[in-house]
């Protein structure tokens, strides 16, 4: 059987994660988003710098329209950046790092 790797060498990324984004829509990149944050306070047990991730990266993905077809996904990540913004104030104002 051949094998065509024109498409995966034009487009490799999306190929690659076609089956997921496929199967799921655009909120499968909530999925990945959730791990890396969940990774990052593994490693640093610093939830600011989380919570900064977070509302980055929330940010960035609501202006890409990733919640079209979640709106109860946006509610949670409109309250993870709210704790964001809370977390760091108080991070600034109390902890000094």
């Amino acid at each position: 059987m051949p094998f065509n790797g024109s498409e995966i060498i034009d487009n490799p990324f999306s190929t690659i994660f076609s089956p997921f984004t496929d199967l799921f829509g655009t909120g499968f990149w909530l999925i990945p988003l959730t791990f890396m944050a969940v990774a990052l306070y593994i490693k640093t047990k610093n939830i600011i710098s989380v919570f900064a991730f977070l509302l980055a990266a929330s940010a960035l993905l609501a202006s890409g329209s990733i919640f079209a077809g979640y709106p109860e996904m946006a509610y949670v990540y409109i309250i993870i950046g709210l704790l964001a913004i809370v977390s760091m104030v108080l991070g600034i104002l109390f902890i000094r790092r």
